[in-house]
């Protein structure tokens, strides 16, 4: 098996990591880190083996496309766990929203319920108070009828006898009243002001 297919078995075997919890990815982020260092430690450990040999250049070249090698394959491993860290909080915020949403649905369901509940009481004691208005209508209007069928009687046949009396000693006074009034604009040559009549 050549490099390349060791690399991509490599970042093949770190994409179930993509559906790994929170606590597994920060296990794996540090092992990547850990590998990322040993690499760094082999290429400088290679680097101060290759200024002992004579091809100093092809040495060093050598020991750069291993570790460039190698933290590609860090850095391919990386990007799977950003990428699923990204697509595990995108499932979380998809998540928080549609419970605000069935959250918002059923408030605006209550806040509808309620309203119609209010509507419907507020027709309810609307038709009381209309069917409350016209009961005392109609009391009202046989209360006045009631009323104007007894002052007729009343008047027609005073109570007492006393009563009657009164009323003929006040029309008299009314009476003898108007005649001094009148007298004595005779006599002083100015027309009198009729009185009222008595009740």
């Amino acid at each position: 098996m050549n490099r390349k297919t060791g690399w991509l078995l490599a970042i093949w075997l770190a994409l179930p990591a993509a559906a790994q919890a929170p606590d597994e990815a920060a296990a794996e982020r540090a092992r990547i880190a850990s590998e990322r260092s040993r690499i760094e430690a082999g290429f400088e450990q290679a680097k101060r083996a290759c200024y002992g040999r004579f091809a100093v250049n092809d040495c060093l070249a050598e020991a750069r496309s291993k570790r460039r090698e190698g933290l590609a394959a860090l850095r391919a491993q990386e990007i799977t766990l950003d990428d699923a860290q990204r697509q595990r909080r995108a499932a979380e915020r998809m998540k928080e929203l549609d419970e605000r949403r069935e959250s918002q649905a059923r408030e605006l369901e209550d806040a509808r319920a309620r309203a119609q509940a209010e509507e419907s009481d507020r027709r309810q004691r609307g038709a009381a108070d209309k069917a409350a208005h016209a009961q005392r209508k109609r009391e009202q209007a046989s209360g006045r009828a009631e009323r104007a069928a007894g002052p007729r009687e009343e008047h027609q046949r005073p109570d007492t006898q006393e009563n009657l009396q009164r009323h003929r000693d006040r029309v008299s006074e009314a009476q003898e009243r108007k005649a001094r009034v009148q007298e004595r604009a005779a006599r002083d040559g100015t027309p009198a002001k009729p009185l009222p009549v008595p009740p």
